[in-house]
């Protein structure tokens, strides 16, 4: 999408229009205003409301200031409102403030980690009200080349191995048992005496492999039934140093093999063994004639022992490497993609696991660095991983951390792909809004987008604070100056591929005009502003969409994932939901 769409335009779309008018895709609270704040200040024309337009009160904030970060709990907000009228009210995140007669006031304001919204609204006894919108960054920030510990928790279910039983099922009934076989011709050889015999196998054939697969305790049971084997060949033999030949023909209702599959965490990755295997014959048949009784003896012993190893040999060898391939997305990997025109790094290791009778747990520390960002900051929250009761499920669940999130959205931001001084192009949103006046529009985003996954609530989102974009004249004039927050709900939906994916959903959007120019030629109307909301939002949803899809969620080889679930859980986001097998 970057190539075809500039990042930067779209942000400074979207900010041209996050004003106070509604759109279809989310909510705008707020008026557009053009009155002065701390930062901004009103250079020209009131434009019908919100902070000082149209006589409304104006409020101008002394703390926190814009891009605020803290390590405290607690931020205090202070400020002052003034207008035309008696100033009745001033509610800070919906709470009274302690209104002096100056207009001043101040108010306390705990701070949770991630960004807090801060938003002030002032009412006059005329029924006219004011917003400013700012948000502070409260938390441990910690360098972007630091891992997440437990960053993605995985649990899989005894149906979802179904999938590994098929994949080894599948993988059994296109082996070529034959070729096997006939490689290690003669099968039996007891040499060249008077008394001796070579076995050659010249075909093996069955009517199919069943194989079943279920969780135990330190691993998943594995139960491989080949029906109806069918083996002939020919034997050579020297009887009393007389030589002589016969074919033969072995039959066995089936072969049947058992073990435990058994998954290790041997220097950061998974080495998948199988252990404990028992095998045996059921129905075991021999149709050879004309031979001496040495040689016949030699089908119920050596003969028979040699087509078991075979066969358990091939299967022991093919459990582990289809295995393997079905926990693909859990082994230690490291790759690079490209996204916004930054190369970002990521990488998964496996720090964890645990088989239990109802399924498997695994634990991966996650790490996501950009290129073009050395030295970037993200939020570090770490919380304990959800335990067995939160990850169960008929299916597959996935948590991840908010982390997760944060140290991608950090390093993106820290790199400076998410701003820029953009032109306007022909009949865009943007150019329909200021007419011909507008040269260029340059977008700030001050601080770096947030996740943020709460069980009291029940709610994940992605938080943006103090975005802003000044637009200027051909002669360099700041025409019109806009500031933005947002919080944009989070869900999860079953991605192209099967997998599930973390999508963002309906903003809540706090936005404001800090100043605008009485040399603007062009109103900018409401029915311009929301044209240009429209269309900012749901294209910035389209690049975090791009960003969110590149985190490394995993998921089970040739599975489908329905009926995706969505649970934040203490910091997590558990994905998941049942799953169909192809």
């Amino acid at each position: 999408m970057a190539d075809t769409l500039s990042t930067n335009r779209l942000l400074a779309v979207l900010l041209g229009g996050l004003l106070a008018f509604g759109c279809s895709s989310g909510s705008v609270d707020g008026e557009d205003d053009g009155a002065a704040e701390d930062d901004g200040g009103n250079d020209g024309a009131d434009d019908g409301g919100g902070n000082g337009g149209n006589g409304a009160p104006v409020i101008t904030i002394t703390s926190p200031e814009r891009g605020t970060v803290s390590t405290a709990d607690s931020v205090e907000v202070s400020g002052r409102v003034t207008g035309s009228g008696s100033i009745s009210q001033v509610t800070i995140n919906g709470n009274a403030a302690e209104l002096a007669s100056d207009g001043s006031f101040t108010a306390n304001l705990a701070l949770e980690e991630g960004i807090t919204l801060i938003e002030t609204v002032a009412r006059d006894d005329a029924g006219r009200e004011s917003t400013d919108a700012r948000g502070v960054l409260a938390g441990n920030l910690v360098d972007q080349s630091t891992p997440v510990t437990e960053g993605l928790v995985a649990n899989m279910s005894g149906t979802a191995m179904t999938g590994l039983s098929g994949m080894i099922q599948d993988f059994a009934n296109n082996t070529d048992f034959t070729a096997l076989a006939t490689s290690l011709n003669p099968v039996v050889n007891t040499g060249d005496g008077c008394n001796s015999a070579k076995v050659f196998v010249e075909s093996v054939q069955h009517e199919g492999v069943d194989v079943g697969a279920g969780p135990v305790a330190g691993g998943i049971a594995a139960d491989v039934s080949v029906r109806n084997l069918t083996v002939t060949g020919r034997v050579t033999f020297r009887a009393v140093c007389v030589s002589g030949s016969a074919d033969f023909t072995l039959t066995a209702d089936g072969f049947n093999l058992t073990g435990t599959i058994t998954p290790t965490l041997t220097g950061g990755d998974i080495n998948v063994g199988l252990n404990g295997v028992a095998n045996s014959f059921s129905g075991f048949a021999i149709d050879v004639s004309g031979i001496p009784g040495f040689v016949e003896s030699l089908f119920t012993g050596a003969v028979r022992d040699q087509l078991s190893n075979i066969l358990r040999d091939t299967i022991t060898n093919m459990v582990p490497t289809v295995a393997n391939g079905f926990l693909s997305d859990f082994l230690a990997d490291s790759y690079s993609i490209s996204i916004l025109g930054q190369t970002i790094s990521l990488s998964v290791t496996p720090s964890a696991m645990n088989w239990t009778e109802q399924g498997g747990t695994i634990v991966l520390d996650t790490s996501s660095t950009v290129d073009a960002a050395e030295g970037a900051l993200y939020l570090s929250s770490p919380r304990p991983r959800p335990g067995d009761a939160d990850l169960a499920s008929t299916g597959i669940r996935i948590a991840v951390a908010d982390d997760v999130l944060n140290q991608l959205l950090g390093s993106i931001w820290a790199s400076g792909a998410l701003e820029d001084t953009v032109l306007p192009l022909p009949g865009d949103a943007l150019s329909a809004a200021f007419g011909g006046d507008v040269q260029s529009a340059a977008v700030t985003m001050i601080l770096p987008p947030v996740a943020n996954f709460d069980t009291s609530t029940g709610t994940a989102k992605l938080t943006i604070a103090d975005l802003q974009m000044d637009a200027s004249s051909p002669s360099g004039e700041v025409l019109a100056s806009f500031v933005l927050s947002a919080e944009i709900d989070l869900a999860v939906e079953t991605s192209a591929d099967g997998r599930v994916r973390i999508v963002t959903r309906a903003p809540r959007i706090l936005a404001q005009v800090l100043s605008q120019s009485d040399s603007l030629l062009t109103e900018l109307t409401a029915d311009k502003v929301a044209a240009i909301a429209e269309l900012g939002i749901s294209q910035v949803s389209l690049l975090a969409d791009d960003l969110l899809g590149s985190i490394p969620v995993p998921g089970i080889a040739g599975a489908t994932i329905t009926s995706p679930t969505f649970q934040p859980v203490g910091g997590y986001l558990l994905l998941g939901g049942d799953i169909a097998f192809e």
